[in-house]
């Protein structure tokens, strides 16, 4: 992370001082994230709601006084929750198992009579993104020392990485490929990740933003602004047919017969951001 923030640092002071006045701007940001995710299924149930920081790059090339193009990179880390199942029997959740070796859970047809099973009720998720915000902006003219504006557009983020701590019990499958709890108390298992290209979450996720803010040129060129938004998730956020978990359904002799891959179908993140920053 201080790697990170030196790199960004003297970009963006590189960038401001080269940049013209008026036209070209650029700078740092940083901020927090609120996240839900918008379940569109009843396969998994949202659990709670989740939380980011971001960090990163601005720039904006002004068309005129009152319109810019504002662009950036930004780097965020979110975290979020997802039930796939319940003890307490009052879900219709469908249960659901996978298979894994040490930290690497395996794809479905991949899987080894050596590697264990695991039956996920819940799962965390840990993620990284790389995301390229591209808007348009509405500005006022100086008041004073301040300028307040508007801007909507495009929120694109790219996965980066991921990690997930899953809830569930200890399993096993037999040789007709149905699946049996033998644990009895809930258990996590951390920093598990897929081994296949579908890694849980779809690798590219797009959202709809509007923001209002507020800028102080506090001195020379030099201005600190602040801006909340809103974005409205357009595509699915969790891979919609996955790579290793399975749906299964209950047997009269407590085994879990293998529906096929689970499919949560759309499920988008709608997000509430926060940033400040700086630009020159």
């Amino acid at each position: 992370m201080k790697k990170i923030l030196s790199v960004l640092l003297i970009t963006g002071l590189t960038f401001g001082v080269v940049a013209q006045e008026k036209k070209i701007r650029g700078g740092l940001v940083t901020g927090f994230t609120i996240n839900t995710l918008s379940t569109n299924t009843t396969k998994i149930e949202r659990n709670g709601v989740g939380a980011g920081f971001v960090i990163g790059m601005t720039g904006e090339y002004n068309v005129n006084k009152n319109i810019a193009v504002s662009v950036g990179v930004e780097f965020d880390i979110e975290s979020f929750n997802a039930n796939y199942g319940s003890t307490s029997g009052d879900t219709k959740l469908s249960p659901v198992f996978y298979s894994y070796k040490d930290t690497d859970i395996k794809h479905i047809d991949n899987v080894t009579k050596d590697d264990e099973v695991f039956n996920v009720l819940n799962r965390k998720f840990r993620a990284k993104y790389v995301t390229i915000p591209l808007f348009l902006k509405f500005q006022t003219n100086m008041v004073g020392d301040f300028r307040y504006y508007g801007k909507m557009g495009l929120r694109t983020s790219i996965l980066a990485g991921v990690r997930m701590d899953d809830e569930g019990f200890v399993s096993e499958k037999d040789s007709n490929n149905k699946f049996e709890r033998i644990g009895t108390s809930l258990i996590t298992i951390e920093n598990m990740k897929p081994d296949s290209f579908k890694k849980g979450l779809s690798p590219i996720r797009v959202g709809v933003g509007i923001y209002g803010g507020a800028e102080w040129n506090f001195t020379g060129n030099t201005h600190l602004y602040a801006e909340a938004g809103f974005i409205y998730g357009v595509t699915p956020t969790l891979w919609q047919e996955s790579g290793h978990l399975v749906e299964t359904e209950l047997e009269s002799n407590d085994k879990y017969k293998v529906l096929g891959p689970l499919d949560v179908k759309n499920n988008p993140m709608h997000t509430f951001e926060l940033k400040v920053g700086l630009l020159f």
